[in-house]
């Protein structure tokens, strides 16, 4: 689930007052349908853009006076409670600290400046600002926010609580943040209700116009004298739709629907977040959580495992009705899942043993055995999009790499990136050949049945560092593949508090992860493959990717303004990645399964950039609580 929600805010873009009384300010005028942003001369000759929506690519999809998103019911009853489940623990309450481990949906807590739709690729409307101007050479920019702006105390939420937000981030966020808010040289309060952000020239660009158009807003008022890194069990102050009522540590949350939230009747919000109460149960595993849900403990269910899906929704509650079962075909980017190697390690400093090692996975054999022939191999860390390398370059590609040849494989030019395919039967000896011939051109050799590098004469063996024990029966079996080439890999599973800490502490061989990106990518991509976030600890290059030629290829990233530009730039990108082989890449598919409880009802419409379940709600009682709970 943590994952589904992650692609929410495409990788985790942001989110963290004085009583400070201010006269409304003047609304700007409402624009006709369809109206262009207005531009007009500044002194300087500059343009100056003002305008209500903000789109990387293209023309948003609504207008100026939109009543609503296509894909909700505006006239959703409101009501209910809404309960699912999750697995683990969770000890903070803060997800833009950089300490503990969070429950999911915590961003219902928090108001963004401007907020996203489901239906388009990237374009954001109002929420705390109500429109933006910028010069035409995005030098700044300047959200006009929202008199009517609130947080749940009644207190006004003004612009001094962005100013706040921003320096909070910048100072105590993640690496991700900091390195984000690198790009604006200076930001400050105009009045009550206007903030500006100055941006530095190598990132003048609409991407980091979203960014910062996507901020959440944090509470000076709230925060001032309060540890915002050890805040851990602290209900934080906010001011979304929801906002958390109980907390059970370990065990529970629950959130309550803010019955007079300032933005209620904002285009944007309308037929979304419509149960009074949101609950999230949390169970030692998936299997105690699967039992929990048949039994009636929890409403709604993401199932991940296809053997599951396939063979254990057979419980009474689907055969009488009670439970519905659903696929939902989804359009988002995917990213890249993949079992991630430590470069920092000896043994996988060698591009030849990473390789091998990817030849000796065979997902054939995982897809149709493991998986029910569901899914696809993942063959970029762009898949399912067009900034995904394929063939050979060419074009606008292949003319940014020449820049290069000296610095890359001459192979790149010659050979597209294709995955290794395998035998689905389960024995490839044609692979098995090829790996073991890599591992002797990178120094290793079979000697009395294992895998020794010969200048040491120690053995190849690894951890795989796992979260769930769900993969454990997906990747025991490829250990068993290295094992008869004499390779030891051990399979680690760990509750997902330690999981994370030691990814995060780059305290590990292997780890399965997933890299998301936004549908357009930008300066958030220094932070996964950039030289120097492989040295930091935090950032998402839990790789230790360090290419100069990368390195150069990020630059241009933060002021690219057209889409059409960023495709070679990521293109070239993901064609060096592949080729370096930092990862194995696995699978994914563009639908996920749902089961859910007869009483609830959804939005038809398919073909969202992600999963939502605030736009869902109770066909009629309003009254169902569960039958049971069995032990968490």
């Amino acid at each position: 689930m943590q994952q589904i929600v992650n692609l929410l805010f495409s990788l985790h873009l942001i989110a963290l007052c004085f009583n400070i009384a201010a006269a409304p300010a003047k609304p700007l005028p409402m624009p006709i349908a369809n109206e262009k942003p207005i531009a007009k001369e500044k002194k300087d000759g500059l343009k100056i853009i003002t305008s209500r929506s903000i789109s990387l690519i293209g023309e948003p999809k609504y207008s100026d006076d939109f009543k609503h998103f296509d894909y909700v019911n505006p006239n959703a009853p409101k009501g209910g409670t809404f309960k699912i489940a999750s697995i683990g623990t969770f000890d903070s309450l803060n997800q833009y600290a950089t300490k503990g481990k969070t429950p999911d949906y915590l961003f219902m807590q928090y108001d963004r400046l401007m907020t996203r739709s489901q239906d388009e690729p990237y374009s954001l409307y109002p929420l705390v600002a109500t429109h933006v101007e910028y010069p035409e050479d995005l030098s700044w920019i300047e959200f006009h926010l929202n008199p009517k702006a609130r947080f749940h105390d009644g207190y006004p939420l003004t612009a001094e609580d962005a100013v706040f937000t921003l320096d909070t981030l910048k100072h105590n966020g993640s690496p991700f943040y900091k390195r984000a808010y690198q790009t604006i040289t200076s930001y400050r309060a105009i009045g009550n209700h206007r903030i500006k952000f100055e941006i530095t020239p190598n990132n003048r660009s609409m991407k980091t116009a979203a960014l910062l158009a996507f901020l959440p807003i944090f509470p000076k008022h709230f925060w001032q004298g309060k540890s915002f890194n050890n805040s851990q069990l602290t209900i934080p102050l906010g001011s979304g739709p929801m906002k958390i009522s109980k907390v059970d540590p370990g065990r529970s949350i629950t959130f309550n629907r803010v019955t007079d939230y300032w933005a209620k009747d904002l285009p944007v919000n309308r037929g979304q977040f419509n149960f009074d109460k949101f609950r999230i149960d949390f169970y030692r595993d998936d299997h105690t959580a699967l039992e929990a849900f048949a039994a009636g403990a929890y409403d709604f269910r993401i199932e991940t495992d296809p053997r599951n899906w396939h063979q254990k929704y057979t419980f009474p509650a689907i055969k009488n009705g009670d439970i519905v079962t659903d696929k939902i075909h989804l359009t988002h980017p995917h990213g890249m899942s993949a079992l991630v190697f430590n470069t920092r390690r000896p043994i996988f400093q060698d591009r030849n043993v990473r390789l091998a090692l990817n030849y000796l996975f065979n997902f054939e054999w995982t897809n149709k055995h493991l998986l029910h022939s569901e899914y696809q191999r993942t063959t970029s860390f762009f898949v399912n999009t067009g900034l995904a390398s394929t063939g050979l370059p060419t074009g606008r590609e292949l003319a940014l790499l020449e820049q290069y040849k000296n610095q890359i494989s001459p192979d790149i030019f010659t050979s597209p990136p294709i995955q290794p395919a395998s035998d689905w039967a389960g024995s490839d000896r044609h692979n098995q050949k090829i790996a073991l011939e890599l591992l002797k051109n990178a120094g290793w050799q079979l000697k009395n049945g294992v895998m020794t590098e010969l200048k040491t004469n120690k053995p190849l063996e690894f951890e795989l560092l796992l979260s769930s024990p769900v993969m454990e029966r997906v990747f025991i079996p490829y250990t068993k593949s290295l094992a008869k080439v004499g390779i030891k890999a051990v399979v680690q599973t760990v509750d997902s508090s330690r999981f994370r800490k030691r990814a995060r502490n780059f305290d590990f061989d292997i780890v399965e992860w997933r890299f998301w990106h936004s549908a357009f990518p930008g300066i958030e991509q220094a932070n996964a493959w950039s030289s120097a976030a492989a040295d930091e600890k935090e950032s998402n290059n839990l790789a230790g990717v360090k290419h100069p030629v990368i390195d150069e290829l990020l630059l241009p990233l933060g002021k690219i303004n057209s889409y059409q530009d960023v495709v070679p730039v990521c293109k070239a990108i993901d064609r060096i990645l592949l080729w370096e082989n930092y990862v194995i890449p696995k699978w994914y598919k563009n639908e996920i399964y749902v089961a859910y409880r007869s009483y609830l009802a959804h939005p038809e419409q398919q073909d969202l950039n992600w999963f939502n379940a605030s736009t869902w709600w109770h066909k009629g009682s309003n009254n169902h609580e569960p039958k049971m709970r069995l032990t968490p």
